[in-house]
């Protein structure tokens, strides 16, 4: 056992579950970490070991308190396994106990005006696109934020449907049902691995349909992935045929994160949507429970954020 290694404990702990790449991969990179900070095999970690480690991840390299709260889940289920298998000699999962209780923090949202600003800034790239802008904004080096109707509509996803990252990669062309005016949500992009459906909104539906013509101008199918910036760039094509990864839709949110001076993510669009409908949580609790696809309340009811406004009124209301 002394030469038993975390490749090996993940190699066979990956063969004994279903899991997403990106979730293999989630799990390669913590035990990575790991790895860089003790030289010691699975079999020669303690609790001890586990808490020194804590120590380095919140004080050495300052990280916050959910991120060491995510590398413990993922050792601790690695070594759960490992001993329910026999493959580890320790009696107890020293990772048990390693969770550190988080702070509460605020929800980060967009603002109306910084939504303004991003709206307005991709416009002016469309229009410098199709030849009615500014075409000084071109250097001839590639742009991230390029084409620019692609980049508006998957703002426009985000802004009006609240979903995650994962979730509109995992979107076929079939998914997207104009007539009806519904996006299915597959179980494969799915955190709690559920399927779930989410209405088009008015809003929504001009850039969409534009999305779906193209892509059947395209040639795309049904089961093809229809956000994919390949089948509208033709520089990206050979690199996206098929199936685009995250790291086009990271390179859009820096670089438009970059030209705003504030930061824009899918999740931010998420938390804006829900802390918004959350103001009436009485009328809107459960329609956000289902539009953000949480399998308990108790998840939505942390978009509850009462205004220093609101709560001054209810005061003045009991209290005088």
């Amino acid at each position: 056992m002394d030469d038993f290694s975390f490749g090996l404990l993940t190699e066979q702990y990956f063969y004994s579950k279903s899991l997403r790449p990106a979730t293999e991969w989630s799990y390669q990179k913590v035990v990575r970490s790991f790895e860089g900070f003790t030289s010691f095999n699975p079999t020669k970690i303690d609790h001890l070991m586990v808490l020194k480690w804590c120590h380095s991840v919140l004080n050495d390299k300052n990280c916050a308190t959910r991120t060491w709260n995510n590398k413990v889940a993922h050792m601790r289920a690695l070594f759960n396994f490992g001993i329910k298998q026999g493959l580890l000699p320790q009696a107890e999962n020293p990772f048990n106990g390693a969770v550190v209780r988080p702070g509460t923090k605020k929800k980060k949202t967009l603002t109306q005006t910084q939504m303004d600003a991003m709206y307005r800034l991709m416009e002016q790239h469309l229009d410098a696109e199709t030849g009615r802008g500014n075409s000084s904004m071109f250097n001839g080096r590639r742009n991230a934020l390029l084409p620019a109707w692609f980049w508006l509509t998957v703002m426009d996803v985000f802004r009006y449907t609240a979903i995650r990252q994962n979730q509109l990669l995992h979107i076929r062309l079939s998914d997207i049902n104009l007539e009806e005016r519904w996006i299915d949500l597959n179980l494969e992009g799915a955190k709690n691995h559920r399927e779930h459906r989410v209405p088009i909104v008015s809003s929504l539906y001009p850039s969409l349909e534009e999305l779906v013509r193209k892509g059947g101008e395209a040639g795309m199918e049904l089961g093809d992935q229809i956000f994919n910036v390949g089948w509208f760039d033709l520089v990206r094509k050979s690199k996206y045929p098929e199936v685009m990864n995250e790291y086009p839709l990271r390179a859009f949110f820096r670089r438009l994160s970059r030209e705003c001076k504030f930061t824009v993510t899918p999740h931010r669009f998420r938390h804006t949507v829900a802390t918004h409908m959350m103001k009436s949580p009485e009328r809107n609790l459960y329609a956000v429970k289902k539009l953000l696809g949480h399998v308990s309340i108790t998840s939505t009811l942390e978009y509850i954020d009462e205004s220093v406004d609101s709560l001054r009124d209810i005061l003045e209301t009991e209290l005088m």
